[in-house]
């Protein structure tokens, strides 16, 4: 609009200099030139409207296609997540399991001389250890972990680990200790407690899955080589189980992933 005032200014100003009461003619060569100037400036204007008006509808198109490009990916994130969270589950569903069956075999012990059973490969000695005293304190806990109250589990477990280190049961504490600061995303935390199974207590049925975690945990620090490295030695240690598919998923998914 600028452009086309100072366009209509210049071709009025000899009009102006000839005298503001001075009548304009229709055949005046200068009222003829305004007006085809006008005209002129009449159809820039249109051209430029319609070029923004197709810049405008470019530029739509172009955002719209982002969005859909957004919410593809959102999608893909939400299928990984949910995904995870089934795997999550599985395992988590698979541990309890054999929990229950170390506690169906625990109770079917038949304590010695000394008052202690023992469930294990390794020896457990000490009064405190297969006793019911230590069972209830690391249900307790474990009650606390499965209701997400994280930091109560791990202080419960730490204090478990202390009063009753002798029982058989101290290779679960530590694994659901990590898995406590797993889930609050401290990886780092979880991988001393998944270490203290594997390196501590190779024999216990938690070895294996705090082998693949460490794994997972190595995954979310984004080691991706120490990952690599973990899971396909779970694959190897422990062939046609759970943790090995597991571990096969994970790096399946780390390739796909260009990790």
């Amino acid at each position: 609009m600028k452009v086309r005032t100072c366009i209509l200014l210049a071709a009025g100003l000899p009009a102006l200099l000839a005298g503001c009461s001075t009548t304009v003619r229709p055949d005046d060569p200068v009222y003829i030139r305004q007006q085809q100037l006008e005209a002129r400036v009449d159809r820039l204007d249109q051209v430029f409207n319609n070029q923004s008006l197709v810049n405008l509808s470019q530029n739509l198109d172009n955002l719209q296609g982002q969005v859909n490009e957004l919410r593809g990916d959102v999608q893909v994130l939400q299928h990984d997540q949910q995904l995870t969270k089934k795997q999550q589950r599985d395992l988590y569903s698979d541990l309890d399991k054999r929990l229950q069956k170390l506690e169906l075999r625990m109770n079917s012990v038949t304590p010695s001389a000394s008052g202690a059973g023992s469930m294990t490969t390794a020896p457990v000695t000490g009064a405190s250890a297969g006793t019911d005293g230590d069972q209830a304190a690391y249900q307790q806990n474990f009650n606390l972990l499965k209701q997400g109250r994280y930091e109560d589990a791990i202080n419960g477990f730490t204090n478990f680990i202390q009063q009753f280190p002798q029982s058989p049961l101290v290779p679960n504490a530590e694994f659901w200790m990590g898995e406590a600061h797993y889930q609050m995303s401290d990886f780092q935390g979880a991988l001393v407690n998944y270490r203290a199974v594997v390196q501590g207590y190779p024999n216990s049925g938690k070895a294996q899955d705090a082998m693949l975690k460490i794994g997972y945990s190595q995954y979310e620090m984004q080691q991706y080589k120490a990952a690599r490295k973990t899971l396909t030695g779970v694959i190897k240690q422990y062939p046609g189980t759970n943790v090995a598919n597991l571990a096969k998923q994970r790096l399946e998914r780390m390739r796909k992933a260009g990790h």
